[in-house]
Formats: structure tokens, sequence, C-alpha cells
């Protein structure tokens, strides 16, 4: 009969062979090698264009600048530099210790291949350049990786494919009008229908073109509004105005008047002044006075242009950018029409009269 002890070195030695087993099953099919970096011969700080592309053609290309990096493009539209460093950082990082495959008829199950793939990287620095194919995930954190024109497949770790996301706005700053709602203070809008405005009534807008007796239908007025103040792009086109944009025969213009708090320096005080103030605060401790804020009336308009493949056309004059809007903000402007402003009158009565009209 096994002693208890017996039994507690079996089952210790059982686990033992658990766990052999199962690293076995999850390093198998993953050659260890020397570790090399994917990117061999170029840093980070080499790289002056990155561009990258998906499965559907969609691609972002990056160039390097002095003052940062931008979409070269769009006549070099600014982009989030810090993001593009840390991405970089990443690439360059990813090393081939890990072989996962050396034949090409992995290259569609990894999704690695010419044409079947998450990703294609593209680098360039001033003396040379590479391509990559980014695929599937390995597991967390992980991606399978190709080096153009070679066969073997690596497990890259500490990047994912979809982190280099195709849609441009991710990369920038996408807030193209950005004004607070409450310091709205008038929106004309015109459209093939005609001319609609609205002013400022204490809290909210209201329509200016009521007649004698017609009630303001305010449904339509947060709509209005929230897309005359604040408006993030799709993609930036570029400081061109090309005919294509349609803008020479605008679909629809928005006029937003608003106000813009004043921001007053403070003079430099010398020594003995600041010593009279404090003698002043002193003398009249626990009176306060507070000061009216200063506002300035500023005004931008908005000219919605064609309709693309991928949005509407649109410039603001507080811009110097010409850019691709959603629809939905576009079609905020131009399906207005009169009758959405003003509320039908009430039916007098509950029963209407058999024959009559």
């Amino acid at each position: 009969m096994l002693s208890r002890s017996n039994l507690l070195l079996i089952a210790l030695l059982a686990i033992q062979l658990v766990l052999l087993a199962i690293s076995v099953v999850t390093s198998a099919g993953a050659e260890a090698r020397p570790v090399e970096p994917i990117l061999s011969g170029m840093s980070a700080a080499d790289i002056e264009i990155m561009s990258f592309t998906d499965d559907l053609d969609n691609e972002v290309k990056l160039a390097r600048r002095d003052d940062g990096w931008v979409l070269p493009g769009a006549d070099d539209f600014p982009v989030d530099g810090a993001k593009v460093e840390a991405i970089l950082g990443k690439i360059a990082r990813l090393d081939m210790r890990r072989l996962v495959a050396k034949n090409r008829a992995n290259f569609a199950r990894l999704e690695v291949g010419e044409a079947d793939f998450r990703r294609r990287i593209t680098l360039e620095s001033a003396d040379d350049s590479a391509e990559l194919y980014l695929g599937g995930s390995g597991g967390a954190d992980t991606v399978y990786l190709r080096r153009a024109g070679e066969d073997n497949v690596y497990l890259g770790v500490g990047l994912n494919s979809w982190e280099l996301s195709t849609q441009i706005s991710t990369w920038l700053d996408a807030s193209y009008v950005n004004v607070p709602q409450e310091d709205v203070l008038e929106i004309s809008v015109s459209n093939a229908a005609g001319s609609y405005s609205f002013a400022r009534d204490g809290d909210s807008l209201t329509y200016t073109g009521l007649a004698a007796g017609e009630a303001f239908e305010d449904t339509k007025m947060p709509i209005i509004l929230r897309n005359a103040a604040s408006i993030r792009l799709l993609a930036p086109l570029g400081l061109a105005e090309p005919d294509e944009y349609g803008l020479d025969e605008a679909q629809v213009t928005v006029d937003v008047r608003y106000r813009e708090l004043v921001e007053i320096e403070e003079p430099a005080e010398s020594e003995a002044e600041s010593d009279e103030v404090e003698s002043d605060e002193e003398s009249s401790a626990g009176e306060t006075e507070e000061t009216e804020p200063e506002y300035s009336e500023e005004t931008y308009t908005l000219t919605f242009g064609a309709q693309m493949e991928d949005g509407v056309v649109l410039k603001s004059s507080a811009a110097e950018y010409y850019v691709l809007v959603r629809d939905t903000v576009f079609n905020a402007f131009n399906d207005l029409r009169r009758s959405d402003l003003v509320k039908a009158p009430e039916m007098e009565g509950d029963v209407i009269e058999e024959g009559a009209e």
C-alpha cells in the first residue's frame, strides 16, 4: 500500500508531465532562432515615409517633416506624431526569433500573402526601404509577419494588424469645427429650397421667419445647432480647390455667428505696486469684486460642395484645408424645409362632418 508521501510525489510528477506536454504543444511550429530585427539595418528614427494598405486597397501614407508627421497626399496636413512614432517603435522591435512557417502554401492561412494579407507596410529611409506583410494574430498582442520577397513567416510580439488603421481620421485631430453650442448666436442656412435664419433667444435659438400667428417647431433645432457648431472630418483633401469639388456652385452654405471669450492679459506689476495691492486687499478683506467676462463676435461660413464616393466636400472660412465630411452633416442643412420649422395648426374639434373638405 502506497504511503501518503508517495501519493503526493506521484501527483507532483503527473503535474510536471502535464506542464511539459502543454509546453511542447504551445511551442510546436515555432522554431527558436537568434534575436534579429525584422528591419535589419533600419531604425525607427531613419524612417521618413510609412504607408500601409489593407486588403480592400485602403491606404494611408505618412511622411516625416522637420515639424512632425504629415499626410503628403493632402498638402502636408498634420497628423498625430506621437501615435505614428509609437507604431514605428513597435514595428522596429519586431524580430525573427519565432519562425512559424517556411512554405508559401501557409501564406493564405496566416494572411501574409501578396493578395491575402491584413496589412502591407512600406517603410522608406534616405538610403533603404522595406516591405512587410502583417497577417492574423497568433495570440494576445502578436501578429504573423513576413518580409516581401521571402518565404519565412514569423510570429511578431507587441503589435496587432488593427493598430495600423486605414481610416485617415484616426491618425489626426478630426475636429474641423468646434464651437460651444451655448456660444452660437445666429445660424443662417441657404439651400436649394430657400434660406432660413435662427437667432438666440435666451437659452435657445429660434426661427426668425415666422409669420403672424405661426409657432416655431423646434424639433430640428438640436440637429441644426449640433452640426453647425461641431463637425468632424473624415479626411483632409488639401489646400487647392479643383473644379470637381463643386464649390463654385455650392449646394448649401451655412453662416454661423458666435461669441468668443476675450482673454485679458494682466499687466506686469512693479514691486511697489504689488505691495500697494496687497495693502489694499488687506484693508478690504472679505470683499470680492467679480469682473464680467468680455466677448468678441466672430463669424464663419460653411460651404458644402460635391458629394464624393466617401463623403461631401466642405470648406470652412475659418480653416485652411478642404475636407470630406459625413453625408449626415450635409443632410442636416440640405434637407431643411420651412415646413420643418412651423408647427401645423391644431384642428378644432374632434369630429369632422362627412363631406366636409
